[in-house]
């Protein structure tokens, strides 16, 4: 007889056979990621005039797919968008120079950036402004921290790097004023990630400022992946494998000792083994996965 357990972390799911599968509490599009999905959308659906998003909208190739068919081309490059047409700026924002070189070309800018990413983008400019040598927990090539570092930078004698592993903070802050440090993150950080930096930070710095600015939806999403992870003897992490957010989640899993698979389509886990030997599979989905996709994995699992 099949039995099904309901946590505080996860939903049932109508199982099929012997199997399991709980989809956790916290999971897919964050609120961020859904207003500017929702914002894109009606832009393409109420302007006369091409539209374009200025590098992925969000880092799911799927939702791209559908914005494309819906004639909304994403670009990688300014230069790429025509004179007198409509700009999007992407949920991981961009530079105030790049705004302004589109509006100095007559495009209209929509603005889609996620709101927590805008908060990092003004503490990380606040901290600069009193001061501070800015560190930006994160990936220094992701957009988002491109765009903070960029916002923050406009500041006379700003100093701000991004670092994304305790053990570069030496050669990082080799050459910068040490003394006093302000601290952001990169919104979809790993908390423990960003709690060993401070750490770090706190035996160079006389005086640290932290601001904790990862979102509450990453928080959440991986709260939710980790105590799932713990009742499943297999975890379905959802999302690009460009998002970060995502990336992180599988990481959680994985370190708990479940067997863990990342996967953006639910194609990818046809004829994978481990999956079918498993009795307990748990589900999750990144802050930029749309529930169409993870309805499609979970129709899926109700097939094994």
């Amino acid at each position: 007889m099949n039995q099904t357990t309901l946590t505080d972390s996860s939903t049932e799911i109508p199982e099929k056979a012997n199997k399991t599968i709980l989809l956790a509490k916290h999971h897919g599009f964050c609120h961020g990621v859904k207003k500017a999905v929702d914002k894109t959308t009606q832009t393409g659906e109420e302007q006369e005039k091409p539209v374009y998003v200025l590098g992925q909208l969000i880092h799911n190739q799927q939702v791209i797919n559908k914005l494309s068919e819906q004639g909304i081309q994403t670009v990688e490059t300014l230069d790429q968008v025509p004179d007198n047409s409509v700009c999007v700026i992407r949920t991981h924002g961009a530079s105030p120079e790049l705004v302004q070189q589109a509006e100095a070309r007559g495009i209209s800018v929509s603005d889609a950036t996620c709101p927590d990413v805008r908060l990092v983008q003004n503490k990380a400019t606040e901290l600069v402004k009193e001061g501070y040598t800015v560190i930006v927990v994160g990936k220094k090539d992701h957009p988002e921290v491109i765009g903070i570092t960029a916002h923050a930078s406009q500041i006379p004698n700003a100093y701000i790097v991004a670092i994304n592993d305790p053990k570069d903070i030496p050669q990082k802050l080799e050459n910068l004023p040490k003394r006093r440090i302000g601290v952001v993150s990169q919104t979809t950080q790993m908390e423990e990630s960003f709690f060993d930096m401070i750490k770090e930070l706190a035996k160079v710095a006389k005086e640290l400022k932290v601001f904790n600015t990862i979102c509450p939806a990453t928080f959440f999403r991986q709260n939710a992946a980790l105590e799932l992870s713990k009742q499943v003897d297999f975890m379905v992490v959802i999302g690009g494998k460009n998002s970060s957010n995502t990336t992180h989640l599988a990481e959680i899993c994985k370190e708990q000792g479940t067997q863990t698979v990342h996967i953006e389509t639910y194609q990818e886990l046809e004829g994978n083994q481990e999956l079918l030997a498993a009795q307990t599979i748990g589900v999750t989905a990144g802050a930029s996965t749309p529930e169409w996709l993870v309805q499609e994995v979970t129709d899926y699992l109700h097939t094994l």
